[in-house]
């Protein structure tokens, strides 16, 4: 279901998740939307949920490991998955490497919560914020919170890469999508 929430709106709900973006530089790129979360959208897919649960409502690529409902997820699992299926390599930093494409995993204290992509040509990062909006965020920290915990492990790949395995399409679509939502609806978004 997708929601065209008034800037102000969004605002409100995501301060009280994320208390970080209330001093950070950030903006709205999407509608709220339950179709997809955070992980799909780091792997630039936004047709359904992915998530290592053993759940009809989540998908996980075939031949992967899956959890009962409501475990913990190791890093790792999201780590071979992104290598396996997307090309991603694990690198020490989340710094803007001029060639190659960034995501970063959050964990807490019993495994990963989230993954944000980096923009393709720096300047930030994206975050699909649970069924909330997507948004450009400027650092890492920015959505920093106790759901979330904190960033925990980088991967990278080459935007060859990222073009051989359509991700890089997918990405652009995306824009091109949300650029289309403000120009066929009404959205406030100041």
């Amino acid at each position: 279901m997708i929601v065209f929430r008034s800037a102000a709106e969004a605002r409100g709900i995501l301060y009280q998740d994320f208390p970080h973006l209330r001093n950070a530089k950030w903006s709205i790129k999407s509608p709220f939307d339950t179709d997809y979360k955070c992980i799909a959208w780091a792997a630039c897919r936004t047709d359904r949920v992915w998530w290592p649960w053993d759940d009809p409502s989540c998908y996980w690529p075939p031949g992967f490991q899956k959890y009962p409902v409501s475990s913990p997820v190791p890093v790792a699992d999201f780590m071979e998955v992104f290598q396996k299926k997307f090309g991603y390599q694990a690198c020490d930093n989340p710094d803007f490497e001029f060639g190659y494409q960034k995501v970063a995993i959050y964990a807490d204290a019993l495994g990963a919560t989230h993954m944000a992509r980096q923009r393709f040509l720096g300047g930030g990062w994206l975050s699909k914020l649970g069924s909330n909006e997507d948004i450009a965020h400027g650092e890492l920290r920015d959505i920093y919170c106790v759901a979330y915990g904190t960033d925990a492990q980088y991967m990278k790949r080459s935007w060859l890469i990222a073009l051989t395995k359509l991700c890089l399409f997918r990405c652009v679509w995306g824009t091109l999508k949300f650029r289309l939502y403000r120009t066929l609806v009404r959205w406030d978004l100041t």
